[in-house]
């Protein structure tokens, strides 16, 4: 990080970009976290969101075309409800999108599904990426014992929790056993290794909001 600092510093051009295709790096969801990634790297707001728009159209001498809002460019781009320069969070806060001049309500556009959701965290657990984990869930998730005990609440307590096993446990890997899919509700009979000496045998029932797991329930 301290490097992509020098080198925007020194004049060099930055391009945003993730490597979407590993396993727990998610195509297009995983570029918020890049972006943040090189928030804390020292980079402005401004400088970040030149690297995933105007840059990449320098790098491709593709600048008249693309990367920019201007007459005669093309009309790809999205309507945000709040300036992602004060925060870059605000980049979610889509209004419309434009595809070659025509607006598009992103509510009409396709939503990822409960299971793919639960499936993405779960591929990013087993390859213990951190931000891509948490990314499928909700700001304000609730952890729960079966039935109804509280355990956890918030993705930030679930960074700091999760962040210390994946930094420490380097065999860690769940297997699920059985699936059932009800409607917004996933419910996983799941085989931990790498934790200690035997696995851990759980179920976890994950509930779907407003296309984020807002609930998850664990059973053992």
């Amino acid at each position: 990080m301290i490097n992509l600092k020098k080198m925007i510093d020194a004049g060099v051009t930055i391009v945003a970009g993730t490597n979407a295709g590993n396993i727990g790096t998610q195509h297009a969801t995983s570029f918020l976290s890049e972006l943040k990634a090189m928030q804390k790297s020292g980079l402005t707001n401004w400088q970040i969101l030149q690297s995933a728009t105007i840059n990449p159209a320098k790098i491709f001498n593709n600048k008249n075309n693309i990367g920019s809002i201007s007459i005669g460019k093309k009309a790809d781009m999205v309507l945000l409800n709040s300036n992602p320069i004060d925060n870059l969070e605000n980049l979610t806060k889509i209004n419309l999108v434009f595809n070659k001049g025509y607006a598009i309500n992103p509510d009409t556009l396709v939503k990822e599904t409960p299971l793919a959701l639960v499936q993405r965290q779960l591929n990013a657990y087993n390859a213990r990426n951190i931000d891509a984990f948490l990314e499928p869930y909700s700001e304000g998730v609730e952890l729960y014992e079966f039935p109804q005990k509280l355990i956890g609440k918030g993705k930030e307590n679930m960074r700091k929790e999760y962040s210390e096993m994946f930094n420490n446990l380097s065999n860690l890997h769940c297997e699920i056993k059985e699936r059932i899919i009800q409607g917004n509700i996933i419910i996983d009979k799941e085989s931990v290794s790498g934790i200690g000496k035997t696995k851990v045998e759980a179920t976890a029932i994950y509930h779907i909001e407003n296309n984020k797991i807002a609930k998850v329930y664990f059973v053992q």
